[in-house]
């Protein structure tokens, strides 16, 4: 699946809308501005998020932003381009 950072963007937004409350996926596909994409390709995003520290997940699979997504999206800085965030290293093997 093709890497989608407007995708990703509108994603972390969303969450970040939710406030103290966490979403599901289901939950997040309903917020966003396409409400066309299909919970697969959400899922997919979200784990790139996690991958850049910007969304944890507990074990539930309730996703939420975490303090640094946070701070990019006070930021103002537009996910969408390339190098606007870096990778962060190896976070360990996916459950």
């Amino acid at each position: 699946m093709k890497r989608d950072k407007a995708l990703m963007a509108d994603i972390l937004k969303t969450l970040s809308t939710f406030g103290t409350t966490y979403g599901d996926v289901e939950k997040i596909q309903s917020g966003l501005s396409s409400q066309n994409v299909p919970p697969e390709q959400i899922l997919h995003h979200l784990r790139l998020l996690h991958d850049r520290s910007l969304v944890a997940v507990d074990m539930h699979n309730f996703w939420r932003v975490t303090d640094q997504g946070y701070d990019l999206l006070d930021a103002g800085v537009d996910i969408s381009k390339p190098g606007a965030i870096a990778p962060e290293p190896n976070r360990g093997i996916d459950n």
